[in-house]
């Protein structure tokens, strides 16, 4: 886990307007986790981390938090027009390998007749259904300015609670005389793994309702 931090904390330093290499990574990584494939909380603790170090008004946070957006707006829309060229055939053949989705976009469809940006946003930040929202516009034909504003507001929400918890750890271990590395990296993730079941078995239940 010191290892890990300190990696960590080196990468911080190359996240600057001079290193593209970095800043395409970070993009990339925006791209393939709104697409669906599985990060493992490897940006949030690298947000984390960058907050809890050099604070959550620095060059590297507000660098990290743009790049992830622009990702972010890319994996939506890449969602967003693949499901609105093909439409509801899609679903249809995809629900036959995954028979909650059907269910589940028709759950959000019902939800962006209603303030659309803001449903596109609050679907969003729910575990389990990130994806969701993005098929659902793209079938029901949402405007795009709607569902990019959306999909804004769930990136800027999500990665400003990240760096609050990083800038409260700062604070918080300011006068501790100790390495505080390995606890501080395995407090996050347990804490966040928690906060995302919790969060992930409640939404379930109200889906079943």
């Amino acid at each position: 886990m010191e290892w890990l931090y300190s990696q960590l904390s080196g990468l911080t330093e190359g996240v600057n307007l001079g290193n593209p290499a970095a800043l395409g990574v970070l993009f990339s990584l925006g791209i393939v986790g709104d697409i669906g494939v599985p990060l493992l909380l490897t940006v949030e603790v690298f947000l984390f981390v960058t907050s809890y170090n050099v604070g959550p008004l620095s060059m590297q946070v507000l660098l990290i938090v743009l790049m992830l957006l622009l990702g972010r707006e890319v994996g939506a829309a890449i969602l967003y027009w693949v499901s609105r060229v093909l439409g509801s055939p899609l679903i249809d053949r995809v629900g036959k390998r995954f028979p909650w989705l059907p269910n589940r976009i028709k759950w959000v469809r019902a939800r962006l007749d209603r303030k659309p940006a803001l449903s596109v946003a609050v679907v969003r930040l729910t575990p389990g259904l990130l994806q969701i929202p993005s098929l659902a516009a793209g079938v029901t034909r949402l405007r795009y300015s709607d569902f990019a504003v959306g999909v804004a507001l769930s990136s800027l929400a999500y990665d400003v609670v990240i760096i609050l918890l990083g800038l409260g750890a700062r604070f918080g271990l300011e006068n501790v005389k100790t390495n505080p590395a390995s606890y501080l990296m395995i407090g996050f993730i347990i804490f966040s793994s928690i906060v995302w079941l919790a969060v992930y078995f409640v939404s379930r239940r109200n889906l079943r309702r």
